[in-house]
């Protein structure tokens, strides 16, 4: 405390737009809300139509409502607030600047038809001759190059896979309204937005687990193709028929196929595959009554208002339910059915069942580019691959970066309502942030306190370009609302010019001296936890009631990258037998920290002390179970080379 300093907020306007990142239920929700509140929304959505997994269901748990009815009157106030910017067919390329002021650049891929001049006729289509594998139908039918992703479709307009597309031109010319450009390029457009918020949704599994059921395309289908021939063909009168033509009579639902099994799968529940199951199964037993219908589970969770209720509905419509999970799906070679063996737990009994049609529960997985959205937007991932929240209970909505939320399946699996009510939360959480157009800065951030040089190493080691040179002065000129206070460029500086506020080398040795005031007998090891990943995972560590040694003592950092030579050393001469430096290992945070590491370990070396004694260790949110390992593992090294004191002192020059 004695070398803390006041500080000086500084008060600054902010954007008072907002982006949302996906536009399925929860996405749209968050836009219409903050639209109607007066905000502005920018909504960016990958895929040429918003409406996400909800619109590729036909009815939805517990109600059985029609999924189009719910969802297409709120895809059209999207398309018709003026508040909402939509963008399709769009990714995020891009995040700079700080909570308030985020400048992001959106890549906008090519539609190759103008949305407002389409007249939705069709013509295109049918001259079209690429056929494809149709996405929105799970594969079970194909498209056109040329296309109009689904009925309800927001744009109301055709579109073209160019990654399919041969470009020859035809659609082209046969569009009456001319409004195809089979030649139009992709374009990048900048916004400056005061919060973001993401709704990127889930994947579905399709590897491990789901490979060993799988027989062919026809027979073992996935419950995701099954609400798709629900919608089609059922819906229009038809009846489900096996790949001879012959009508299916007996089914079977398999669940958790890759859900809990971290050996092939996910170790999670995946938490909506047994509601959905049941409402399949008794969507199909409505429509056709002499099905034989079974259901393998290891677990029926139907938590949720009206679950149960949905349960009973379906033993009271005699759908069968088997406490038992198949080894699995194999094939009788005289009737060509397929079979599945599994013993009811409940029973006791080995059952076996020839069947027309296996129903495969996939788990759900986290969007395959949310990783990478992650990494753009410098939020962090949990164990499971989802969005980490800042607070699992208290703050579910917030991600750890300020300004920055999350809705939905993007932060693990969750039911239609669950993702209604966390978009509404989100839109909230935002407007509350963004408040009356201003914010207060926090004001840990980098400053001058001496002579800039202008040598520039601080704007090459900015790992958010906060930093450039004056092209007058030749001096560095800092960006406070771009700056998030990691400190990197504080070692950087030759000069020494620069200094992180409330993180001073003379603040942080101060904490290091009370951390090692007191003299024992014990090993004792600082740690550097970074504050963005490496700390949070001491923290989930905790949570979790992990014991890790007493011997660590932590000392909590916007970012291991401030910490230099001159500080790690200083920290050795105090009485620390070794120091472990924690940071996430795929940041440009991590690399400079590693540099550093390697640079005092030579130094160390020169000065005959045993370079192990500095150590750093990448550590990110979801490795926090491997702590205790990993400091059980640092402190054996340690004892093994003994106590600092027992070696030279001091360890500085001069």
């Amino acid at each position: 405390a004695r070398k803390l300093e006041p500080l000086q907020k500084t008060r600054v306007e902010i954007s008072k737009e907002v982006m949302v990142i996906g536009g399925g239920i929860a996405g749209i929700t968050a836009a219409l809300q903050l639209a109607n509140s007066g905000y502005h929304v920018i909504m960016v959505e990958k895929k040429p139509s918003i409406g996400g997994r909800m619109a590729q269901l036909s009815k939805v748990f517990p109600t059985l409502d029609c999924a189009p009815c719910i969802l297409s009157p709120r895809m059209a106030d999207v398309d018709k607030n003026p508040n909402i910017t939509l963008l399709t067919n769009s990714e995020v390329e891009k995040v700079s600047g700080g909570p308030g002021n985020y400048e992001v650049k959106v890549k906008v891929k090519p539609r190759g038809v103008d949305v407002e001049k389409c007249l939705r006729c069709g013509k295109c289509e049918k001259v079209c001759e690429v056929e494809v594998p149709d996405e929105y139908e799970a594969g079970l039918y194909t498209r056109k190059a040329i296309y109009l992703p689904f009925a309800q479709a927001v744009p109301a307009a055709y579109t073209i896979d160019f990654e399919t597309c041969r470009k020859c031109g035809t659609c082209q010319k046969e569009c009456p309204a001319e409004a195809i450009n089979i030649n139009q390029e992709e374009r990048v457009e900048t916004f400056n937005v005061g919060a973001i918020i993401v709704t990127t949704g889930y994947d579905l599994l399709d590897r491990g687990e789901i490979e060993r059921y799988k027989v062919d395309e026809k027979s073992t289908i996935t419950s995701l193709q099954l609400e798709r021939l629900i919608e089609n063909e059922l819906a229009a009168g038809e009846v489900l028929k096996d790949s001879k033509g012959k009508r299916i009579k007996d089914v079977a639902f398999i669940l958790c196929v890759g859900s809990r099994n971290p050996h092939k799968g996910v170790s999670y529940c995946s938490k909506v595959c047994c509601p959905y199951a049941v409402k399949e199964a008794i969507l199909l037993k409505k429509t056709l009554p002499y099905l034989r219908i079974w259901i393998y589970y290891i677990d029926l969770r139907m938590a949720g208002r009206g679950y149960e209720e949905l349960y009973r509905q379906a033993r009271e419509m005699n759908i069968n339910f088997i406490h038992g999970k198949p080894a699995e799906v194999s094939v009788d070679p005289e009737s060509g059915r397929l079979q599945i063996v599994a013993e009811d737990i409940d029973t006791g009994q080995v059952i076996r069942n020839s069947l027309d049609l296996v129903v495969l529960c996939p788990a759900m997985i986290p969007s395959r580019d949310l990783g990478e959205l992650a990494s753009k937007l410098n939020i962090s991932t949990g164990e499971d691959g989802f969005i980490a929240e800042k607070h699992i209970k208290l703050n579910p909505v917030s991600t750890l970066r300020e300004g920055i939320y999350a809705a939905g399946t993007a932060l693990g699996p969750k039911d239609i309502r669950e993702s209604v009510v966390d978009a509404r939360s989100t839109a909230a959480q935002a407007i509350e942030f963004l408040g009356e157009g201003y914010k207060d800065i926090s004001p840990i951030k980098a400053r001058l306190v001496g002579e800039c040089r202008g040598a520039g190493e601080c704007v090459k080691v900015c790992p958010h370009n906060a930093i450039t040179l004056n092209e007058k002065t030749g001096k560095a000129e800092i960006n406070i609302l771009a700056c998030n206070g990691c400190g990197a460029c504080v070692p950087a500086c030759p000069n020494k010019a620069l200094q992180l506020a409330h993180y001073t080398k003379e603040q942080i040795l101060e904490e290091v001296r009370g951390l090692l005031s007191v003299p024992t007998e014990d090993i004792r090891i600082i740690g550097f936890f970074g504050d963005s990943t490496a700390y949070p995972a001491a923290d989930a560590a905790g949570v979790s009631r992990l014991n890790y040694p007493p011997n660590l003592l932590i000392v909590r950092v916007p970012s291991t990258a401030l910490i230099d030579t001159d500080t790690l050393i200083k920290t050795l001469e105090m009485g620390a037998d070794g120091i472990m430096l924690c940071e996430n290992g795929d940041t440009k945070e991590g690399e400079l920290t590693e540099e550093n590491v390697k640079k005092t370990q030579m130094e160390l070396e020169k000065r005959g002390i045993e370079k192990e004694r500095v150590f750093y260790q990448p550590l990110a949110i979801p490795a926090y179970k491997s702590l205790p390992y990993l400091v059980e593992t640092y402190l054996s090294r340690i004892k093994k080379i003994g106590k600092i004191v027992a070696k030279t002192t001091p360890l500085s020059k001069g």
